[in-house]
């Protein structure tokens, strides 16, 4: 069978900024570039080439499909991003061999007629919407969520409304077995069995013993879903025997940024903490490299799926104690074989002060942890990439 050489990319959210989705979506990118594929990219954000560069390295990206003017700014959210951009999408499509949607919605309803319902991948790396799980979402004190909040409710009719915009006739690969298990779940999907976890640069982190500093690191966006608030409790109260060591919450920012900063600023201030705490906002893919080779453990209470942040800190040599109700624990982690995971902020400033101990007395040891980092490895990536092209 004739391998295809150009690959559609549709994401709704900018692969220009630092961490999350951009990250994962510009290693993809890296991949098809060494596959040979040709990378055509669906998204209403401007692509800032020098952004990307400085953040993760060069990637080549032939053409780029957006909308202009006042319809640019409406596209700027998801799910209302792909019904307006109709024209985009089906130029885009007509121009590839094959279609890979991150996180998916709606657009499959407008392929040609002919283009083979094979051809089109479904990557779900996001959690599940209120819209799609009829939930109520978290409600954000930011006038321009509160905007797209009540577009939504117009578009959608009620906010409680389930909206299944995903459909069982298309293969759908979740990025670990946390979202799995949530299509699963609430929207009642059947997604493919082996996951497309997210690849990790290993290379990139060469481990040196002798660059580890007495710090520890938050890493991931800073915004409240990652419950960094709850991660600055369990390091003051788990360091209290070991106030040498220093805290670094890094990572990219959101329009809730800078309220949210403000707020850990105050929490940061009843702790008398703000001599040893630094924040480092939007690095770059150096100066993260530069952070995690330092530190010693990572912090992580977010309850959702895995992160690429705790592998690049494994691969980096950190120890990671991780929220048990999240992906990290569940697989990175695999239920504790590979770190240390809590249920609230006692036990996990209980488990800390013990891993501090142990680090203190040269008792814990990182290689198992650091060899599971292998697991994820832009290698193993691309493999299960091309295999997966090659259904097509």
């Amino acid at each position: 069978m004739k391998v295809n050489k150009k690959v559609g990319i549709v994401v709704t959210s900018s692969i220009s900024a630092a961490g999350g989705t951009g990250r994962i979506i510009n290693d993809l990118i890296k991949s098809l570039n060494e596959l040979s594929y040709e990378v055509h990219l669906f998204s209403p954000f401007t692509v800032n080439i020098k952004k990307i560069d400085s953040y993760y390295g060069s990637i080549q990206i032939k053409r780029v499909y957006s909308p202009r003017g006042f319809k640019k700014f409406l596209c700027k959210e998801g799910i209302l991003s792909r019904k307006l951009m109709k024209k985009e999408f089906v130029e885009m499509v007509n121009n590839v061999d094959a279609v890979i949607d991150v996180n998916g919605g709606i657009l499959h309803r407008y392929l040609p007629k002919n283009f083979d319902k094979e051809r089109y991948i479904i990557w779900r790396l996001g959690r599940i919407s209120s819209i799609e799980s009829g939930k109520d979402s978290w409600s954000s004190k930011n006038f321009k969520k509160q905007i797209k909040e009540f577009i939504r409710k117009l578009f959608f009719l009620h906010q409680n409304k389930k909206y299944n915009s995903l459909s069982k006739e298309y293969k759908i690969y979740a990025v670990d077995e946390w979202t799995k298990n949530e299509l699963i779940k609430y929207l009642g999907l059947s997604p493919e069995k082996n996951c497309l976890y997210p690849p990790i640069q290993i290379n990139e982190f060469r481990y040196d013993k002798r660059k580890k500093k007495d710090q520890i690191v938050i890493f991931g966006r800073i915004a409240p879903n990652k419950r960094i608030d709850e991660s600055i409790k369990l390091f003051f109260i788990g360091t209290q025997k070991f106030p040498k060591y220093n805290l670094i919450i890094m990572g990219g920012t959101t329009c809730d940024s800078k309220g949210y900063i403000r707020y850990l600023y105050q929490m940061i201030r009843s702790f008398k903490g703000e001599k040893r705490v630094e924040f480092i906002k939007n690095p770059s893919f150096e100066k993260l490299k530069e952070i995690l080779l330092n530190s010693k453990i990572l912090l992580e209470s977010e309850i959702d799926s895995m992160t690429m942040t705790s592998l690049e800190a494994m691969a980096a040599g950190c120890l990671i104690l991780a929220h048990k109700e999240g992906g990290t624990y569940l697989k990175v982690l695999d239920k504790g074989k590979f770190g240390s995971g809590f249920n609230n902020v006692k036990e996990g400033s209980k488990k800390l002060e013990l891993i501090l101990k142990g680090v203190e007395n040269n008792t814990i040891k990182i290689n198992k942890s650091m060899k599971r980092a292998e697991f994820f490895s832009q290698e193993k990536f691309i493999r299960h990439l091309k295999n997966i092209l090659k259904l097509i």
